[in-house]
């Protein structure tokens, strides 16, 4: 059995994020880079450096304790680290309550880990396994890091002086569109995997494509798609490919020998008719960069179920690409009923914008939501130490 009582963590108990906070004058104009024109990313900068006194302020206090290693903690477990857990939980101030008595893992101490989770990018699902318990030991001075890494990061939009612009956040697998100056709408995205990384990178939306082709890049042809050629005849008929050689030739898969062909040895061009089999899904968004880098629909829909979302081969993945296309060619006159209705027709039809769409995609590790609560993600692409580093200011626990 274990007894918490709120008392016992007053001094770790994070203040609400609308309290008052004292900030030395010198680094918050020096963090916040000046007047940001954006009030989004203003905004997102206040909120940074309140969270980034209060990290310091726990801190000081003793940070938050460790909570050992084990079993997963579930439902109805009676687990002798409940009340370090309960401990760590209060300090982080996703445990609430004046008095909290149990002597097992109750409904509320599971609302408190389900709150947490929520904040770090996991499946909130209340299981305390290894994933959480990796997140809830990490020390507070690491997420001071973090916090600081990503003020930095924040402040090197200082220049952006649009209201209305998309916001794709790679560690968060989320993008946002901002519209006059506040979020408006948010919808889960896929990102590149590690060895695909999504780049950072400033674009334009500039043209919405209905039923797109897809040409597949000569890697993912080669190295990816040849050895299914090869063991499934119907390879080209079921997934909607077409077959062309170097010159821009139509080609019939059947007149050509594959087992003569390799990933090194691949003289052809795929292109993928649209449909709902199509890899880019129904809707493209087309914003230009160097990276070849774009947003789409998917027909693989059910990886928007996992938490960790870095799984594509760093094009964006839209969770609900039809809602983003009715706000994005609402001004253009376009109803949803119509984009549906284009979309029926099964014909490839580019809708340029009258006005583009600023596009920012960021990697941010930590960010605060407009409730005032921080949310941490993880470092996929291991970026914070180096850009720590960079800085001059070596993590403090690595």
């Amino acid at each position: 059995m274990f007894r918490v009582i709120a008392t016992i963590a007053a001094s770790l108990l994070l203040p609400p994020v609308q309290a008052a906070v004292s900030i030395d004058t010198a680094e918050a104009d020096s963090l916040a880079g000046g007047a940001l024109v954006s009030s989004a990313l203003q905004v997102q900068v206040e909120r940074l450096q309140e969270a980034l006194q209060r990290h310091r302020d726990l801190a000081a206090s003793g940070g938050w304790p460790a909570v050992p290693a084990g079993p997963t903690i579930r439902q109805g477990s009676d687990d002798s680290r409940l009340g370090v857990l309960a401990t760590r939980l209060a300090a982080s101030g996703d445990l609430a309550g004046d008095e909290i008595v149990s002597s097992y893992y109750d409904e509320a101490l599971q609302d408190a880990v389900r709150r947490f989770q929520a904040r770090h990018g996991l499946d909130a699902d209340g299981l305390v396994g290894r994933a959480t318990l990796r997140a809830l030991n990490v020390p507070v001075e690491r997420r001071i890091d973090q916090i600081r890494v990503n003020l930095e990061r924040v402040r090197s939009l200082s220049d952006i002086d649009e209201q209305h612009f998309v916001l794709v956040n790679i560690t968060a697998f989320k993008a946002t569109i901002i519209r006059d100056g506040k979020a408006l709408w948010t919808t889960k995205v896929i990102v590149g995997e590690e060895e695909d990384r999504t780049p950072e990178l400033r674009s334009e939306l500039r043209s919405v494509v209905f039923n797109p082709t897809w040409s597949v890049p000569h890697s993912i042809a080669s190295e990816e798609l040849l050895p299914n050629i090869k063991q499934d005849p119907g390879f080209f008929s079921n997934g909607g490919y077409e077959l062309y050689d170097r010159d821009g030739n139509r080609v019939d898969p059947a007149d050509v020998d594959w087992d003569v062909y390799s990933t090194n040895n691949f003289p052809f061009r795929l292109v993928q008719r649209p449909g709902p089999q199509n890899q880019l899904g129904r809707i493209k968004f087309m914003i230009p960069n160097p990276y070849s880098i774009c947003m789409h629909d998917t027909p693989a829909r059910e990886l928007f179920a996992s938490a960790n979302r870095a799984l594509s081969h760093g094009c964006i993945r839209v969770d609900d690409p039809l809602a983003f296309a009715e706000l994005v060619l609402g001004s253009e006159g376009w109803t949803r009923a119509q984009i549906e209705s284009q979309i029926d027709s099964g014909h490839t039809k580019s809708i340029a914008l009258k006005g583009p769409l600023p596009v920012h995609v960021v990697y941010w590790t930590a960010e605060v939501d407009d409730n005032g609560v921080i949310h941490f993600y993880d470092d996929i692409y291991a970026r914070d130490d180096e850009f720590l580093e960079e800085l001059g200011r070596p993590p403090a626990i690595r």
